[in-house]
């Protein structure tokens, strides 16, 4: 699976942080599919839609674990295949860690979007 195989589905309610953050996975991992979401309800159909595909969804979200929970997209992420990246704030990078996921620094760079798309392509060859 190339790095273009990905969709990532940002759930980020900050225009301009998202924007950024899309600016930069594009400059990083050429030809992939992004989708911004403001609200975590919307992100069944931008799942549905990547595992009718070969494109590898990732979720990057600021939401604590606990509301990763709450809402049910821990569970919806594991059904669907989909990666979580959870950008730092609540919770810790060893928290994160422990439950199979990527966490994303915040503030981040588009050094750390450039280390996160190593890291998601490093674990699809596995």
């Amino acid at each position: 699976m190339t790095a273009s195989k990905f969709r990532f589905v940002i759930i980020e309610k900050d225009s301009f942080v998202a924007r950024d953050m899309q600016d930069g996975l594009q400059s990083v991992v050429p030809g992939c599919d992004i989708r911004r979401l403001c609200h975590p309800g919307q992100l069944s159909d931008h799942l549905a839609d990547a595992s009718a595909g070969d494109a590898r969804a990732v979720i990057i979200t600021k939401l604590s674990l606990a509301q990763l929970d709450q809402n049910g997209i821990s569970q919806l992420a594991r059904d669907r295949n989909a990666a979580i990246v959870v950008r730092l704030g609540e919770d810790s990078p060893q928290e994160v860690t422990a439950r199979g996921w990527l966490s994303l620094a915040s503030p981040f760079t588009w050094d750390d979007l450039a280390a996160l798309a190593e890291e998601l392509s490093e674990s699809c060859v596995e």
